[in-house]
């Protein structure tokens, strides 16, 4: 695998998926569900072509249902973050509140 920070910085949608898939597996419809719940706007579209991308990338990878949850409609795709889709996330995360910090310095609120 490549080293995460040769990614960055990613877009925010690839970004937003991955800090949704940080807490666990998610189907689809669900990660755009919490997305757009937290004062995004993304569509199927979108959604479906960016996780395909992150899949290409090794940022996630489809997986079975979570545990207790059925699986129930067959074309349901869970996705889970890699490892390296976690190591991507972090130093996302690392340099965004490295960005933070300079906007807090310099007076933005």
């Amino acid at each position: 695998m490549p080293d995460p920070e040769s990614l960055l910085p990613l877009r925010p949608t690839v970004f937003a998926i991955l800090a949704v898939l940080h807490a666990g597996k998610l189907h689809g419809y669900g990660i755009m569900k919490r997305l757009n719940e937290s004062g995004g706007m993304l569509g199927p579209g979108t959604l479906y072509r960016t996780l395909k991308e992150m899949r290409d990338l090794g940022l996630v990878a489809h997986t079975e249902a979570p545990e207790g949850e059925e699986a129930g409609d067959e074309r349901r795709s869970y996705y889970a973050l890699t490892s390296f889709g976690r190591d991507v996330a972090q130093a996302e995360a690392e340099r965004l509140a490295g960005l933070m910090k300079e906007a807090r310095l310099g007076g933005v609120r």
